[in-house]
């Protein structure tokens, strides 16, 4: 079946993604990117806080010596303190300068998530949250060179979306303790004033954007110089090396100790603009709230337990196994990650009930993954051939059921196929599902696989029986990437 080249012109929506992508970490514009300015920031603040020093250091050996100042040495000295505070301010204005402009672009970014990512009903938002995922996965490589940038860049977002339908999740399930959270979520849907001019949100602006934050910037850390050297060893290797148990407790000691530097110092707080010293008092009060709700939940995310900390480390786990952005990764082996998930439970690595709620948002198969079905006939029975979905909605029946959107039919793909749940014994990744094609006479296998299946070779045609698909260049053509445009629902 012929498809549009992958070079075809997307639809806006893939290029609006693309375009967020690429200003958290983007490899032609590398130091214009957040991650770019990271590590700018790691190389160059030990030399900025020795400048401050020094002219700190500076301005008292001149305020001292004025105060020693004679009459006729006085006027000299004050204008060398004048100047020498001067300087000291400039500095100091410059760093803060550099600060604002790195919280402002994080901010930014933070809010195109929540627009790509939130509806005004909880229908649309999962609708928008499945749509983001399934494009990530449907845009990133299952193969090639490019695998290991791509996935990199990728995964912070994914992460970014899963810690946002968790967060929901476990509040509408009464799972959150967390005192800051329960108190900003009373009001959750009420806009208030803003001392600043502009609409207030109490959850979003001080719960949703601080996690974002914190999702986005969990990784930084790998930017900072010792991080980078570990990782490139002595050759300095574009690839990223593997590490030992304790090259890996060393690394990880290094990164966060630099991502919570970052995220105090390099990003900092937003800055007042207004003329009310209560105002002001009432705004510095929140944003320091904000800054400390982002630390604790990077402090908590290494840790297993009931705390917040879960809200980053499991999209952490899921995103890792789902884009692992290695040479050896396997298409195949996606649906695993929540078998990962649950050994890792049973392990004590991460909170079992915590688990089993990000499951019920996920389910077994990550959105956007090729699925492979037995249809069902009108008579109820599972008919000669097969076809083939993409996952496209969080929220299964059950976590082996995938909700999918079909993309072929009669053998022939199609770009207005139906929305469906895809059933175990009609789903051609388990095996109750292969065994109803293996009473299917060889020569009408041989006619499926020959049109649905690339380098088709009649010898191998038991093996070739397909357990799911690559969907990517079926996605690349832009007539076939809107899936989530539907919502009747057949159960198959």
């Amino acid at each position: 079946m012929p498809l549009t080249p992958k070079n075809s012109p997307e639809k806006s929506y893939v290029r609006t993604v693309r375009k967020l992508i690429a200003s958290l970490l983007s490899g032609s514009k590398f130091q214009q990117s957040l991650f770019g300015q990271a590590q700018q920031f790691f190389e160059l603040d030990q030399s900025w806080q020795a400048e401050l020093t020094q002219l700190h250091q500076q301005l008292e050996q001149s305020q001292a010596q004025l105060r020693l100042a004679t009459r006729k040495t006085e006027a000299a000295l004050t204008l060398d303190s004048q100047q020498k505070r001067q300087a000291l301010q400039k500095a100091e204005q410059t760093y803060e300068n550099r600060q604002q402009q790195r919280y402002n672009q994080l901010h930014l970014l933070c809010q195109q998530i929540l627009e790509l990512s939130e509806g005004s009903s909880r229908v649309e938002t999962i609708s928008r949250s499945s749509r983001l995922l399934g494009t990530l996965q449907l845009l990133a490589p299952s193969e090639g060179e490019q695998l290991s940038a791509v996935h990199l860049k990728y995964k912070p977002f994914y992460k970014a979306v899963l810690s946002l339908r968790l967060l929901d999740h476990l509040l509408e399930r009464q799972l959150i303790t967390n005192s800051y959270i329960l108190k900003k979520s009373k009001d959750r849907y009420q806009p208030q004033p803003s001392a600043q001019g502009l609409e207030y949100q109490a959850f979003r602006d001080d719960v949703q954007i601080p996690l974002l934050m914190a999702v986005l910037l969990q990784d930084v850390g790998h930017y900072h110089p010792e991080a980078q050297h570990m990782l490139q060893g002595e050759q300095q290797s574009a690839r990223w090396r593997e590490f030992d148990a304790e090259e890996r407790s060393q690394f990880l000691t290094i990164s966060q100790a630099a991502t919570l530097r970052f995220v105090s110092d390099g990003i900092g707080v937003s800055r007042y603009r207004g003329n009310s010293r209560t105002e002001r008092d009432e705004f510095v009060k929140t944003e320091e709230e904000k800054q400390a709700f982002c630390l604790t939940l990077l402090k908590m995310s290494s840790k297993p337990g009931l705390g917040i900390g879960n809200l980053l480390r499991l999209p952490q786990v899921y995103a890792s196994a789902v884009l692992p952005g290695r040479a050896r990764f396997v298409y195949q082996s996606l649906p695993k990650v929540a078998l990962i998930l649950k050994n890792g439970a049973k392990a004590g690595h991460y909170d079992e009930r915590m688990v089993d709620q990000l499951l019920t948002i996920t389910g077994v198969f990550p959105q956007g993954y090729g699925v492979v079905y037995i249809p069902k006939e009108k008579q109820g029975f599972a008919g000669e051939r097969y076809e083939f979905a993409i996952v496209n909605s969080l929220y299964p029946p059950s976590p082996e059921v995938p909700l999918c959107r079909a993309v072929s039919r009669n053998l022939q793909y199609r770009g207005n196929g139906l929305n469906l749940s895809v059933s175990v014994e009609h789903n051609l990744y388990f095996k109750p599902a292969r065994q109803k094609l293996t009473v299917v006479p060889d020569q009408r296998l041989q006619e499926i696989l020959s049109k649905l299946t690339a380098g088709f070779e009649p010898g191998k045609l038991r093996n070739l029986l397909p357990r799911y698909w690559h969907p990517d260049e079926f996605f690349a053509d832009p007539k076939h990437q809107n899936l989530w445009n539907r919502t009747e629902l057949l159960d198959n």
